[in-house]
């Protein structure tokens, strides 16, 4: 849970029993983490963000963060005016600590941001049906009615099977243009489906392997697999999402990942008699299906990456330069200086790199155009750098830096209008969760703009 960043780590670790060898080495290894997180917020709220840096990195090298430390983080960014960076921490916070005092007071200042963010970052609503125990018979009318269906949707694949069409994997090859509406069709069914239905119940998978569910797990197990959405109606809903958005060049059934997926996804429906009389070959079977679809999950996680992820080197930001000073209207602008510091380390962000290329082109343009109006030096720099933040994440910094004596701050590009440059990057950047600021320069430069994302790594699902 550490390893993936996972917010509820604190919680396991304090968990362990204290008079154990492992609840005790746990605690004193918390407690000494603590103390260089607690050193970390402290610098990066003074601004000191090298020496910060130093002391997050060392309490992320040893234990996960307490959760309550989300708060002062989220404050910081407030002060800040970075109000949407703010009410995520505020979130987090109350995730993870929904009765602490410390989520109360969240609660408190995150409303006091404004209408909207309060619900900003909430996960979509999800419909409960009432649990079904597995120990109750199965109505002879569900049973007629998933037959039906299973008939009906087995029939459906069968002639799309015979449809004309691409296959997934070619039409990403073949249609850059679609990335972006892929990557979210992509994102809807592992995030809907396979983590929140089949994923959910894989501890319970685990506990029935080895006889020790229980009555409670057995019942989640019910709900969450056959409550609610009938599967195959899950299931085939998003498949038509895909043919809705993608269009009809489009045959999934080329896709052997999908095909073997949708047969994981009928051997679980036909479980269902038998798992109610807790039939032991049953489980068995469910387990086999439920390997299946963690396996497609993970091929649909390496096709999502190959679709929103871009790397930031300094090919990136030389294609951003030259695009820029490409264009007319920014060729004839007369520069004392326009160049970018060397990349000191690659790393990936999760924007797609057509749309981060417009981000930075925007953000360029608007900077030589600023200095174009001075009488004085003409000098614009980007930039790039990484700094770890207090919850162990760390944040690709994409900067240009300007000369001009034009005022710019993040509250004149926050208010921009949608359709002007800065109003359709500020769009952009929040879509993919990032965020801007405008901070003073030196060296020569007045002001720095710059875009924050979050850093995802290679091995990140």
């Amino acid at each position: 849970m550490w390893q993936r960043r996972d917010a509820g780590a604190f919680r396991a670790w304090k968990s362990i029993d204290p008079a154990s060898p492992e609840g005790r080495e746990a605690r004193d290894l918390l407690a000494a983490a603590d103390v260089h997180y607690r050193q970390g917020i402290e610098l990066f709220e003074g601004g000191d963000a090298r020496a910060s840096r130093e002391a997050l990195s060392a309490g992320a090298g040893i234990a996960p963060i307490d959760p309550a430390l989300y708060l002062p983080l989220a404050q910081v960014y407030r002060e800040r005016g970075l109000d949407e960076s703010a009410a995520k921490y505020y979130h987090k916070l109350i995730a993870a600590l929904p009765d602490s005092e410390h989520a109360r007071t969240a609660r408190e200042q995150l409303d006091q941001l404004g209408p909207g963010l309060g619900e900003l970052f909430d996960p979509p609503a999800e419909s409960r049906a009432e649990s079904a125990s597995l120990a109750d018979p199965l109505p002879l009318s569900l049973i007629v009615v998933g037959a039906a269906l299973l008939v009906a949707t087995l029939l459906f694949l069968f002639r799309r099977r015979l449809a004309p069409g691409t296959s997934l994997r070619k039409l990403i090859e073949q249609s850059p243009e679609l990335h972006s509406a892929i990557a979210y069709l992509i994102g809807s069914l592992r995030h809907e489906l396979l983590k929140h239905r089949v994923g959910a119940v894989s501890d319970v998978l685990s506990g029935l392997g080895s006889r020790r569910a229980s009555l409670d797990q057995l019942a989640f197990l019910s709900d969450r697999l056959y409550g609610g959405v009938p599967l195959i109606d899950a299931w085939a809903a998003h498949l038509s999402a895909f043919t809705r958005a993608l269009g009809h060049r489009l045959n999934l059934q080329r896709d052997r990942e999908f095909r073997n997926a949708g047969r994981a996804i009928q051997a679980i429906i036909a479980l269902q008699p038998q798992l109610a009389r807790y039939d032991p070959k049953a489980l068995d079977r469910l387990a086999r299906a439920h390997r299946q679809l963690k396996g497609f999950d993970k091929h649909l996680a390496r096709l999502q990456s190959r679709l929103v992820r871009t790397a930031v080197d300094d090919a990136l930001l030389d294609q951003v330069i030259d695009e820029v000073r490409g264009e007319y209207a920014v060729s004839s602008v007369a520069l004392d200086q326009l160049d970018r510091d060397p990349v000191d380390e690659v790393v990936q962000i999760e924007v797609p790199r057509v749309d981060l290329v417009l981000i930075l082109k925007n953000i360029l343009r608007n900077a030589i155009m600023a200095v174009a109006r001075d009488e004085g030096d003409r000098r614009v720099l980007i930039s790039t750098r990484v700094d770890l933040e207090p919850t162990g994440e760390e944040v690709v910094r994409l900067s240009v830096r300007d000369s001009g004596s034009r005022a710019l701050t993040t509250e004149t590009i926050q208010a921009r209008d949608v359709g002007s440059g800065l109003g359709l990057v500020t769009t952009a950047i929040k879509r993919y969760g990032g965020a801007i600021e405008v901070r003073p320069a030196s060296n020569g430069y007045t002001k720095e703009v710059t875009v924050n994302f979050f850093r995802v790594f290679e091995d990140e699902d």
